[in-house]
């Protein structure tokens, strides 16, 4: 609030934009219109359900936000590599069962490109991880020996994301996870990255061949 003398034509009383004009024991003053909180109204059902979709996804994305800016940097000049990765998978990244909403594991995507995948990929629990294997070989088709593979896996009960990397040439690469963390349901993806930086591959999902119990 502020107070103020009377100008060329009499003091100001009334309102006048955001501020009010008034006066108390011959005192003039100005003072600014009370903010009214108006409360936001509740979502639809259809609202609700895509601001779960999203939170489920968003969370997902987080801790590999630095493989996703790999998998998809052919397509960020425009937006986030995280924000690329939501647009392109959100249409197929869910399953829904009754009025429960779940990710849709073997369809989510960490890359988009055209760099050869590798073929024969397999993943398979060992003592100390996760063996994830494919065939090294290139014979020509798109893909380079030192291409870096990403390997990573998901433990939907411990909610742990983790990536291992290992050169295409290699045909191998352990991601560790730790027995006690794993849980019943994981899940594996893998796509390849060339050196220079400019090309990657597709995403491919692979299903365990020796799942815990």
């Amino acid at each position: 609030m502020a107070t103020f003398k009377e100008g060329i034509n009499g003091p100001f009383k009334g309102k006048v934009g955001s501020v009010i004009g008034s006066s108390w024991r011959k005192i003039h003053y100005m003072k600014g219109m009370r903010k009214v909180k108006r409360n936001k109204p509740k979502p639809s059902d259809k609202q609700a359900v895509q601001h779960h979709k999203f939170r489920l996804l968003n969370r997902f994305f987080m801790p590999i936000a630095r493989v996703l800016d790999i998998g998809f940097r052919g397509h960020t000049s425009r937006a986030t590599a995280k924000n690329v990765a939501f647009g392109y998978n959100y249409d197929h990244a869910f399953v829904e069962d009754g009025d429960q909403i779940k990710l849709n594991y073997p369809a989510l995507k960490f890359s988009h490109g055209s760099l050869y995948t590798a073929g024969a990929e397999q993943a398979s629990l060992i003592g100390e991880g996760i063996k994830v294997i494919w065939d090294p070989k290139t014979y020509g088709v798109g893909g380079a020996m030192d291409d870096v593979g990403y390997a990573i896996a998901y433990s939907v009960s411990s909610d742990l994301l983790l990536c291992q990397t290992a050169l295409r040439h290699e045909g191998e690469v352990v991601i560790p996870f730790e027995e006690q963390i794993r849980g019943p349901e994981m899940h594996v993806w893998l796509f390849f990255a060339d050196s220079r930086g400019k090309q990657v591959s597709r995403t491919e999902y692979i299903p365990l061949t020796d799942p815990e119990a």
